[in-house]
């Protein structure tokens, strides 16, 4: 992440902004960080340097934060754009839609500030290649921003009674994303094949990333109303497989529940871009897969040479946009070529791209296809992990769920 990133707050109060100048600057001492109580202060502060996140509240005077960003959007494209507003802002978000590349809901913690920030860096990396930014605009905004999505993910960001009423509310119009995460559990042994928690028992069980990514999922593919795993589609099996590798492996790490759920998430959204990609650019979608039989290269080589971009890139902005942790971005960002991410060392990025590997071992034609792609040895050994490989490799293998089998069970 680079450490003289440059980063505008802006927000009406000036205590909270005094607060966020002691505290972000004791945690990141090395941020350039610049302060302003109306927006068109921080517009004139932009024409005299350019920043690469600026971060907005809602509600100022004069003009508002979803109106600032979308002047931001216009004259800085490149820049990251941030909004923060209130659980009742419903009006606010949808203003801000097309001009905010993330939403955070006050109240929030300054960790929530500062990952959301190396989100922006993340996509901001991104935001340099016109081609992208090119097909970033012109994804549709239901697959930019899903309604349903965006509802549960205002949910999730509050606790109490409230906030449960309005899940199991949730969950009684939307039972079909409550049985993909019961699936899900199932694959992972987490229920009996016959137990059914009910959505708020899921996120408890399985996270809130996971939760958030299984929604993401189903979103995209079009919110069927209705699931069986006997009939599940491939576009929703393989990130099934990969969510469902990457978890074991991180259980067979010990590694926290919290990062279990990231881990999850990122190998179940990795492909995302995939989806955006097909809808908002068949034709390049399928001449990459194409070369990529005709030349026998990887899918990477073959999205670079046809588009200019790779699917990796667009999951990792869609996902910075929604609002998904920095390290499940990052993770993201890299699966196919961890060599390159930025944490040189990311035990968490391994975890995803071995089960990736894994998957395309057993997946159809696995072997032929396999051959396609060079171990990442170099990352491996960095990581640590040359021993514990072939564990990891063979537990996978031995809890595959195939799609014949789930589509007989």
């Amino acid at each position: 992440m680079p450490h003289n990133a440059s980063i505008i707050f802006v927000d009406d109060d000036p205590n909270v902004l005094r607060g966020l100048r002691r505290r972000m600057m004791g945690q990141r001492p090395k941020w350039s960080l610049r302060f302003y109580e109306r927006a068109e202060q921080a517009l004139v502060g932009l024409e005299e340097q350019p920043a690469d996140v600026v971060i907005s509240d809602m509600r100022m005077p004069e003009m508002d934060g979803a109106e600032f960003l979308r002047i931001v959007a216009t004259r800085y494209p490149q820049t990251s754009r941030i909004l923060l507003s209130g659980y009742a802002d419903e009006v606010a978000i949808q203003n801000g839609t097309a001009a905010t590349q993330h939403f955070l809901t006050k109240p929030c913690k300054d960790t929530d500030i500062i990952h959301a920030v190396e989100r922006g860096l993340i996509m901001r990396r991104y935001l340099h290649d016109p081609l992208l930014i090119d097909l970033l605009s012109r994804i549709p905004e239901d697959l930019v921003w899903p309604k349903t999505f965006q509802r549960l993910h205002t949910i999730l960001q509050f606790t109490g009674p409230k906030s449960r009423d309005e899940l199991n509310e949730f969950a009684r119009e939307y039972p079909a994303l409550t049985a993909l995460a019961q699936e899900l559990a199932r694959r992972e042994k987490l229920i009996s094949p016959e137990s059914q928690p009910d959505l708020i028992g899921l996120v408890k069980l399985l996270g809130i990333e996971t939760i958030k990514a299984l929604c993401i999922l189903w979103a995209e593919l079009r919110q069927p109303d209705c699931f069986d795993p006997s009939q599940m589609d491939v576009e929703l099996h393989r990130p099934m497989v990969l969510g469902q590798m990457a978890a074991n492996i991180a259980r067979l790490q010990n590694l926290t529940f919290e990062t279990v759920d990231q881990v999850r998430a990122a190998a179940l959204l990795s492909h995302i871009g995939d989806i955006i990609i097909k809808h908002v650019k068949a034709d390049g979608y399928r001449a990459s897969r194409e070369r990529a039989d005709r030349d026998e290269c990887d899918i990477i080589s073959a999205e670079i040479a046809e588009m200019g971009f790779a699917h990796p890139a667009v999951s990792a902005c869609i996902c910075a946009y929604w609002g998904f942790p920095h390290e499940v971005v990052e993770d993201i960002a890299f699966h196919h070529r961890p060599e390159a991410a930025p944490t040189r060392n990311s035990k968490t990025l391994l975890i995803v791209y071995a089960a990736q590997h894994f998957a395309r071992l057993v997946g159809v034609d696995g072997a032929r296809i396999a051959r396609k792609y060079d171990l990442a040895t170099t990352f491996i050994s960095r990581c640590g992990a040359e021993d514990v490989w072939p564990i990891w490799q063979n537990a996978c293998i031995e809890n595959h769920t195939p799609r014949e089998r789930s589509l007989h069970s």
